[in-house]
Parts: C-alpha cells; structure tokens; sequence
C-alpha cells in the first residue's frame, strides 16, 4: 500500500474516532451536569462548531483543488458547468452548508415561511407545516445527488471521494427521517404513546445530531481524498 494511502487511512481512523469522542464526550456531561442528554449538543459551542469546522475544512480544500486543476480562477465565469469547474461547486456548496449550520438559515427560512402562512393565508403551525423545514433539507439533499449523478465523471476518478460523498447522503436522509418523526413529534407520539416519546425525545435527538457529525465527517473525507491519489480522468 502506498505511503499517501496509509496517511489517508490513518487520518479517517482520527477523524471518526474524534467523532465518535465527541457523541460520547457531550452526551455524558449532558447527563452529569443537566441530566439531560442531547443538552451540549444544542446548548454547547463544540457540538454546534464541530460540523461546521469540518463542513468549512472541506469548502477550503475543495477550493484549493480547484484552483490547482484550472488554468486561472475565473475559469469558473468562463465555462460554470464544466468538470473541471466540479471542485468549485462542492467548495461553494459546503460553504453554504457550514454557514446554514452555524446561522441556522433553513431554520429561518421555516419560521418566515410560517409567518407569510399565518399573514397570507391564515394557517397556523401545525403537524403539517411544522416538516417545512425538513423539506428544504430533501431538496437540498435532492440536489446534492443531482450534482453526484451529474459530475459523476469526476467523482468516478476518485472511488474514496464518491463513496464518501455517497455515504454522507446516506447519513443526511436518515437524519431527515429521524428530524421528520421528532419534529413536534406527533408520529412517534401516535405510535409510542405519549409518556414513551418523553422518554426517547432526548436519546433520539443524540441520534440526530450524530448523524449530522458522521455526515459532515464524511463529507470532509471526500474532500480531502483528491489530494491522496492520483486521477486519470480527462475533463
């Protein structure tokens, strides 16, 4: 195996061995000291900066790669959608990805929605537009896939990047499927009784929130994965 290979390797056990630390690390001091469990993951700054560390790591490296295989930076004004232009969208993406994350802008994007439904319309919050926000995550996410299908060409030259970048997708959905049943709860709520989801709400909400870490984990080990081997593709 070579050299670049063992480093990857090595780098992905750190990555999600930190990870993994860090599910554990939040969940037992939450318990210890709020005796709550999901507490640090919405009240602590390392369970909020973590994935958009990872998530701005990412858009940096794929910026860097993309200015190392085009001719000039305004290549991307030229020809926006060639393959070449691939590393540009991803780094643009993640960017956007770790600053909805930090500013919660899907978040607010919801409450104006709900807001010009009560203004316009006058409906409420209720089960139903309370999955508003878990929608614009499934077109995001729909989009993400979009994009895989439509450079697959690039990504098809760096096997670990799309394998990654898949099991990150992956990740995302399951975390839309666990949101989508915690969100107001009135499915759970249904099926497991009202005093059962009280005592699941915070366990699931951990499940949750470490999907969105191994995620954005394995999005930052496809975006570091070009650097490590070497393609033969022709854009």
């Amino acid at each position: 195996m070579k050299r670049n290979n063992w480093i990857f390797l090595f780098f992905s056990f750190l990555l999600f061995v930190s990870s993994a630390l860090l599910v554990a690390v939040l969940s037992f001091l939450g318990v210890y000291f709020h005796q709550s469990l999901d507490y640090f993951f919405h009240e602590g700054y390392l369970g909020t900066f973590y994935p958009v560390a990872l998530l701005a790591i990412s858009s940096l490296s794929c910026f860097l790669f993309h200015l190392k295989l085009t001719p000039s930076i305004t290549y991307i004004f030229e020809n926006p959608l060639s393959q070449k232009n691939t590393w540009f969208w991803c780094g643009f993406a993640f960017a956007y990805l770790s600053l909805d994350d930090l500013f919660e802008i899907h978040e607010k994007i919801d409450f104006k929605l709900h807001h010009w439904l009560d203004a316009l319309a006058k409906i409420k919050s209720n089960a139903v537009t309370d999955k508003l926000d878990d929608l614009i995550v499934v077109i995001v996410l729909a989009a993400a896939i979009w994009f895989l299908i439509r450079y697959r060409d690039t990504f098809s030259a760096y096997p670990m990047m799309l394998a990654a970048y898949a099991f990150a997708c992956c990740l995302v959905l399951l975390m839309v499927v666990v949101d989508l049943l915690t969100n107001g709860g009135h499915i759970l709520k249904f099926f497991l009784g009202k005093a059962l989801y009280s005592d699941l709400k915070s366990f699931l909400y951990v499940i949750e929130e470490s999907l969105k870490i191994f995620a954005c984990s394995f999005i930052l080990l496809g975006s570091i994965a070009p650097w490590f081997g070497n393609s033969s593709a022709k854009y």
